[in-house]
């Protein structure tokens, strides 16, 4: 009897720890869809200090923190060891371009990702009557 019970029970406890989640921190890269490039009317405010932890595996690369636009503010985004997923590409620092009395953010990225014209860029280009533009500008915050 409880060898039968035991039978039964036995694909659906395989089939519960195959679909457990792993102990180990495992980075999978998933093709993310392209970044916009934004437009904010505030400067970023002044880059952080850091500290660099020891890198865990030769593979990876270090990515310094930054200031990411979230919505209509900046948010910092601590820096981190990653893995890019293949050996070709490299990470792409974030840059911060005066323009217009604004700024011009285009986000870090790996080297095989896109870059978009966004939605605030798209309108202060119209309101502006400028065309693309890029890289007539000396960088703001440029590493």
């Amino acid at each position: 009897m409880m060898n039968r019970a035991f039978k039964r029970l036995l694909p659906f406890a395989l089939a519960v720890l195959a679909s457990a989640p792993a102990f180990a921190q495992v980075q999978v890269h998933v093709g993310m869809g392209p970044f916009d490039v934004h437009f904010a009317q505030d400067a970023p405010p002044p880059m952080r200090r850091e500290f660099r932890t020891p890198r865990p595996g030769p593979d990876h690369v270090w990515i310094g923190g930054y200031w990411d636009r979230d919505g209509d503010r900046w948010a910092w985004r601590e820096g981190r060891w990653d893995r890019p997923e293949r050996r070709d590409v490299r990470w792409v620092r974030p840059i911060y371009r005066g323009e217009g009395g604004g700024y011009r953010y285009e986000p870090g990225h790996w080297s095989n990702q896109e870059l978009r014209e966004g939605d605030s860029y798209r309108h202060f280009r119209e309101q502006h009557g400028r065309g693309h533009d890029r890289g007539r500008h000396k960088g703001f915050y440029q590493d």
